[in-house]
């Protein structure tokens, strides 16, 4: 069995920030081989200071929105976090092999917010280090 890897990554809007995440939707292609049929799963994801979050990815079968989200959790992420309007947020997947020697997935989330030096220069921060 080949071993999965994913990256998906966005760019944080208003609603974003003030309701669910809207995840891009070639998100689902990564998601269906271990969904089993179902509309939502609860993800343990690990931030870039190994701090776990839960967050419920949900594929939204059902209304006039498409596309998946997080729902649950998403906001005290949100939060926590301090996310802005226009932070990149990356999400990655990749099949390790647990303790048991069976291959579950592992979940991690990073933020990125771009800002500019003294100089006037782009530069872009992790925001867990922007936060107090």
């Amino acid at each position: 069995m080949a071993m999965r890897h994913f990256k998906i990554s966005k760019i944080l809007t208003y609603s974003d920030i003030r309701s669910k995440f809207g995840l891009p939707n070639e998100m689902v292609e990564h998601m269906i081989p271990i969904m089993n049929g179902q509309h939502s799963m609860d993800l343990k994801v690990v931030d870039s200071r190994s701090q776990k979050w839960k967050l419920r990815y949900y594929t939204r079968p059902y209304g006039k929105k498409i596309g998946p989200v997080f729902t649950a959790g998403w906001r005290r992420f949100v939060e926590a976090k301090c996310l802005r309007v226009g932070d990149e947020l990356t999400f990655y997947g990749h099949q390790v092999r647990a303790t048991d020697g069976q291959l579950k997935m592992k979940y991690t989330v990073e933020v990125k917010r771009p800002s500019m030096t003294f100089n006037g220069e782009p530069v872009t921060s992790d925001v867990e280090y922007l936060i107090a």
